[in-house]
């Protein structure tokens, strides 16, 4: 059994995995330049798959048809995440995506109240009207309201990122989340090969500093990510963990800001601490 942590040591955890998750959109973006979105998810996936089964070979032992189907099913959901997202960032700033992505987190209680037939209750709409407008401000740039197709894209992601959380939720009490967690990262590998081999022309990162940027991607934020994150998040509440998601989209900011020259205007910061705060309500 994990060794217990206490509320603080959890939480520093936690924001750390968050911190660690958020520079991958840096690294992404500089990759891109040279590469295919469906290679580099299959290179950093497979990476980090075969990292896994090392870490994880004892308890893989154990695996049975549920892990293997469950593991497929939020895996296939995780590349259709994952292509959005990177296929965004070719099309506008990581900050945007970044913001975009995260409202995810008021999406999910107004896909429940759907599911539920429910009317979503007063703090969720709140939730929901702030996190609109900061969308709105976070596009509007001096010359006018710009949203192109990547924040389109940004959008599709966090409703299809939306839909995983409520799927991973719900196969959570039907197989071993371990081994759902590394069969995950694997089909993401496999299916992002399949398709970059009928839709690209792959090709190895060319370069040293590519292959760091690419093992970087591949242990920090995928490895550390997947299987710290639900361990971390046991020992602190849902709602001091939505909290620290929000370091999530400001991380990105930074270092859009420091290495890529991105840049928020006045009412770009204001919409995007809007989102912040409709994340956080």
């Amino acid at each position: 059994m994990a060794k217990p942590l206490n509320r603080k040591a959890s939480e520093v955890l936690l924001g750390s995995v968050i911190i660690a998750r958020a520079t991958s959109f840096l690294f992404l973006k500089l990759l891109l330049e040279n590469m295919g979105q469906f290679t580099l998810l299959g290179i950093r996936s497979m990476i980090a798959f075969a990292v896994l089964v090392v870490i994880g070979f004892k308890t893989l032992k154990k695996t049975d048809k549920n892990d293997l189907f469950y593991g497929f099913l939020v895996g296939a959901s995780f590349f259709v995440v994952m292509f959005l997202e990177l296929t965004g960032l070719k099309y506008t700033t990581s900050v945007s995506i970044a913001f975009e992505e995260n409202t995810a987190i008021i999406i999910v209680p107004i896909i429940l109240a759907i599911m539920t037939r429910k009317f979503p209750d007063k703090k969720t709409i709140l939730m929901f009207f702030m996190c609109g407008i900061g969308i709105v401000l976070l596009n509007f740039k001096p010359e006018g309201f710009e949203f192109n197709f990547g924040d389109l894209l940004g959008m599709m992601t966090a409703l299809t990122y939306a839909g995983t959380i409520i799927l991973t939720s719900k196969v959570a009490d039907k197989a071993d989340p371990i081994r759902v967690g590394i069969y995950q990262v694997g089909t993401m590998g496999i299916l992002s090969l399949i398709a970059a081999f009928i839709f690209e022309t792959p090709a190895l990162p060319a370069t040293g500093i590519e292959w760091t940027y690419m093992l970087y991607l591949a242990i920090i934020c995928s490895v550390f990510g997947f299987t710290l994150q639900p361990y971390a998040q046991s020992w602190t509440t849902a709602e001091r963990a939505s909290v620290l998601c929000a370091l999530n989209p400001i991380t990105v900011a930074v270092l859009g800001a420091l290495f890529l020259g991105e840049t928020l205007t006045v009412k770009g910061i204001i919409g995007a601490v809007l989102i912040i705060a409709s994340i956080i309500v």
